[in-house]
């Protein structure tokens, strides 16, 4: 199933923490890992949760135009492919590293120090499959998407906005339906059906 609508998701897990290296005579990088492979999200609004499979990220990977920011303000560029920005798929997930302009040195430091300690990215499924065992939270593989944004946050969470619910909506509402929810749906319809023609019989045989 493809979507065409750019998702942003926010993750904070142990091995996802952000660290700078510094190595003698290079600049600081800021590494972290925009994505765990396998590693279900929190429920997203209490509508689905969310994983990606290993490879999400090959194919956008392979001529990649993404930029890393500043808590998602697209006027505090930190870095971009292919240059400043570097992008792996490794055995734990998506790992990306920053080497990111002398005038962030603040933004380093409070990296450095652990204030700012989060990932988040956006992304837009490419392909996708639900499973719907468990009705009251069904879970979202994604087996490929499209990169467009890493960033480093302050405080990860899934989005709060109502762009944020809005996104998460139309991604649960667009799934395909499972054939239970075919079926019921099938079902209520023939249902309908048979109501609407039992009101006309009998308004015929009133007339």
């Amino acid at each position: 199933m493809k979507t065409e609508n750019k998702e942003q998701r926010e993750i904070l897990l142990p091995e996802s923490k952000l660290e700078i290296r510094k190595a003698e005579g290079e600049p600081a990088k800021i590494i972290g890992y925009a994505v765990r492979w396998d590693q279900l999200s929190r429920p997203i609004w209490g509508m689905f949760q969310e994983k990606f499979a290993r490879g999400a990220f090959t194919k956008t990977l392979q001529n990649p135009d993404v930029y890393a920011s500043w808590q998602h303000d697209s006027s505090e560029i930190l870095g971009r492919t292919p240059n400043t920005l570097q992008l792996f798929e490794d055995e734990v997930g998506l790992r990306y590293e920053i080497t990111p302009p002398n005038w962030a040195a603040k933004h380093v430091e409070t990296i450095d120090r652990g204030d700012v300690r989060g990932s988040s990215f956006i992304f837009r499924a490419v392909v996708e499959e639900w499973d719907e065992s468990d009705p009251e939270m069904p879970i979202r593989s994604v087996k490929e998407a499209d990169l467009f944004e890493v960033s480093p946050v302050t405080t990860p969470a899934y989005p709060q906005s109502s762009v944020g619910v809005r996104s998460a909506q139309e991604t649960f509402q667009g799934r395909p339906q499972s054939m239970q929810a075919a079926e019921a749906e099938r079902v209520a319809e023939e249902a309908r059906n048979l109501r609407d023609l039992d009101l006309k019989l009998k308004k015929i045989r009133t007339m």
